[in-house]
């Protein structure tokens, strides 16, 4: 079995961090924005695609 060595990683000062943090929290804040605004147009749109769907395939059948 090996043994673990010790290796050490560097990192931002304290204050940078917490600029890091608050930045990627607000850019999450918009991903969640833009999501329920997607979601909201997918959901108003998806009965009229459905609906034109339908009626295409009804169009179809007709002149079948």
């Amino acid at each position: 079995m090996k043994q673990a060595t010790r290796q050490y990683v560097p990192l931002q000062p304290l204050a940078e961090q917490h600029c890091i943090a608050a930045k990627l929290d607000a850019l999450m804040a918009l991903c969640d924005q833009l999501e329920a605004n997607l979601t909201a147009i997918t959901r108003s749109k998806l009965p009229d695609s459905v609906l034109h769907e339908a009626l295409e395939l009804a169009v179809e059948a007709v002149d079948a």
